[in-house]
């Protein structure tokens, strides 16, 4: 009788057991494998940042570095211009990306890329400023870049223009294998205009 009981009890423990560890087993398929966190560039007063967010220096310096890359032609516009936008394709939406290869199009078809060198970089090499980033809402933001955009033909400068691009920046984790930032470039906020050098 007394071997019976605990012989019942043993079967009520292992299945209670058993019971846990496939509840376990269940719950860590459900974990996210890989949480992305941006750590800002100045920790002098420490940061806490939740995952997912991303601060507005990073914002900042993701949206400069792409847009001066798709926009720089070493040698031959006509040619490197949509290479640049097959190089950086994961960081642009699919519209956005639209938007630049029938602008680039245009721009060839007038013979404003052929053999033509472009160079683009900060009017006031200052870097990031908080004014120059702000939420429209929790993932989306607008990114004022005030570049000094310059263009040459073999040795003839034929532009040197400070220009401000008010760009859309959005959230989009969609494809971490091709964009670990985590944020894509969507557009102009407002049409692009010409700037003295001191961003006024």
């Amino acid at each position: 009788m007394l071997q019976d009981k605990r012989v019942r009890d043993w079967r009520i423990f292992c299945a209670v057991l058993v019971f846990i560890i496939l509840v376990q087993q269940y719950s860590s398929t459900q974990t996210v494998d890989d949480i992305t966190v941006h750590i800002p560039p100045n920790l002098a007063r420490g940061a806490t940042q939740q995952g997912g967010e991303v601060p507005a220096p990073n914002i900042y310096t993701f949206t400069y570095y792409v847009f001066q890359k798709i926009n720089t032609w070493e040698k031959d516009g006509a040619k490197e211009g949509l290479g640049n936008l097959d190089n950086y394709r994961c960081y642009l939406t699919d519209d956005f990306a639209a938007d630049l290869r029938n602008m680039h199009s245009s721009r060839t078809a007038k013979g404003e890329t052929r053999n033509r060198k472009r160079s683009v970089r900060e009017s006031d090499q200052k870097g990031f400023d908080p004014s120059k980033v702000y939420n429209v809402t929790e993932n989306k933001w607008v990114v004022k870049l005030d570049l000094l955009v310059r263009e040459s033909i073999e040795q003839t400068e034929i532009k040197n223009v400070h220009v401000r691009y008010p760009l859309l920046v959005v959230k989009d984790d969609t494809d971490p294998s091709c964009n670990l930032w985590g944020i894509k470039l969507a557009g102009y906020n407002s049409t692009p205009k010409r700037i003295l050098s001191n961003g006024k």
